[in-house]
């Protein structure tokens, strides 16, 4: 009734507006957002402005494929960044894992498969643990993976890493880091993409979302 305007967005768009605005990418004029959940959504800054394709379903970066028919994924297809890197998909392998493994110190800190969570693995390869180790080892191979796809393709200022799983620090970070150097495509050039913490967490959305109309 005021003659307001209305915006309707994606919410790992959104949250990719709210990082670009004030957030881990402030400042910058392309950026790609990713959010390693319940699945990994995404969002890409092209110009200071969300790019989600001429028909708005664009920037499914969780569906990108990085293992030729690998792991069903929720999609429909296999072997997408979303089955392999998200945190359901962490929990999977982790569980995977304990049942290989029953003298694992996976047990130590989940002592069910229910108690699993995005954790567990990163808590029992602190502690030395040879089946937690492996269970990261492979999600941040798969997880680098994808990351040097999207850098490959947009060479963003900066890409941004948010959900649950980037408290994980430096045990997560450090290694995705030396493999994103050694194999991203611009390894030689003066200018590369910079990874980042994404900052705003859960108001990333609504911050963006408050955004849209600038």
């Amino acid at each position: 009734s005021g003659g307001k305007k209305v915006f309707i967005e994606n919410d790992a768009n959104a949250a990719a507006k709210g990082e670009a605005v004030c957030g881990a990418a402030k400042g910058c004029s392309e950026a790609v957002f990713i959010t390693l959940g319940t699945g990994v959504g995404g969002g890409i800054i092209i110009n200071k402005k969300i790019y989600s394709g001429f028909n708005y379903a664009g920037a499914e970066i969780g569906h990108m494929v990085i293992q030729h028919q690998g792991k069903k994924c929720t999609c429909g297809r296999k072997g997408c960044f979303e089955a392999y890197s998200s945190a359901t998909a962490l929990i999977k392998s982790t569980r995977e894992k304990m049942l290989e493994h029953k003298d694992s110190a996976l047990w130590r800190f989940a002592s069910t498969l229910e108690d699993v969570n995005g954790k567990t693995a990163f808590d029992a390869a602190k502690a030395g643990d040879k089946a937690g180790s492996e269970v990261v080892d492979e999600f941040i191979k798969y997880l680098a993976c994808g990351i040097v796809n999207i850098i490959n393709l947009f060479q963003p200022e900066v890409l941004c890493i948010g959900g649950g799983l980037s408290n994980e620090g430096d045990s997560l970070f450090k290694p995705l880091m030396k493999i994103v150097a050694e194999e991203q495509y611009s390894r030689h050039n003066d200018k590369k993409t910079e990874i980042r913490i994404a900052t705003l967490g859960n108001n990333a959305g609504m911050i963006g979302a408050a955004m849209l109309g600038f």
